[in-house]
């Protein structure tokens, strides 16, 4: 008695990943939780794209800018501050790798380069070979660009102004950029990883994830 809605949310949601795990690994043979039924109240809004969704929303993308930039979020699960950084130099064809060290943040005075919001926010993101095949003839197509020129010279309001225009022509119901974050965690949910591989991808703690994602297991 007296525990917040969002607070017996976050409970139930480790529970359940944890019961989840052991029907997954240790054959229990159903999970307790979804017995006994759901508590507490998901306080925060959360809204994504399933992958048919996405592929709906990307037939009828046609700025190569915003096409880049939305598949790395969509399959990289980075933020955009951390997509909008990203240099030469973080990118590796050979290995398929992106590292994340750094942000952007834009003020009055400009924009403004700095660490990740944590420190778990340091990270290298493996990507599809599909994508870094895609982000290689995108970058190769930037004339004059260096190693450590960023290589999206543009604002988020690029990709939301896309993303606004293309919703309403595919018919897929619009989301926050940030959404694209919550739709590449519940694909990985979907495809079975665990929290802590989840949390080390897109650089946050296994207890921010089950807060804010829990509930999708």
């Amino acid at each position: 008695a007296g525990y917040s809605a969002g607070y017996l949310c976050r409970v139930d949601s480790a529970l359940t990943t944890l019961f989840n795990y052991a029907m997954n690994y240790y054959n229990l043979p159903s999970n307790p939780c979804t017995r006994a039924g759901h508590i507490g109240k998901h306080t925060r809004s959360l809204n994504f794209w399933t992958v048919d969704q996405y592929n709906q929303f990307m037939a009828s993308l046609d700025n190569d800018r915003a096409r880049m930039a939305i598949e790395l979020l969509f399959y990289g699960g980075m933020r955009v501050g951390e997509l909008l950084a990203i240099t030469g130099k973080d990118i590796n064809f050979e290995q398929g790798i992106i590292n994340i060290d750094k942000t952007i943040n834009t003020d009055s005075e400009g924009a403004h380069i700095s660490p990740p919001k944590t420190e778990n926010g340091i990270r290298v993101i493996t990507m599809p070979k599909a994508i870094m095949d895609e982000l290689k003839a995108y970058t190769d197509r930037i004339y004059g660009i260096k190693p450590s020129d960023r290589i999206f010279q543009f604002t988020k309001s690029l990709i939301r102004g896309t993303m606004q225009r293309c919703c309403e022509a595919s018919g897929v119901p619009f989301i926050r950029i940030h959404d694209l974050r919550h739709s590449h965690v519940s694909l990985l949910i979907e495809l079975g990883f665990t929290v802590q591989l989840i949390a080390e991808r897109i650089g946050d703690t296994v207890q921010m994830v089950l807060s804010t994602y829990g509930h999708l297991y």
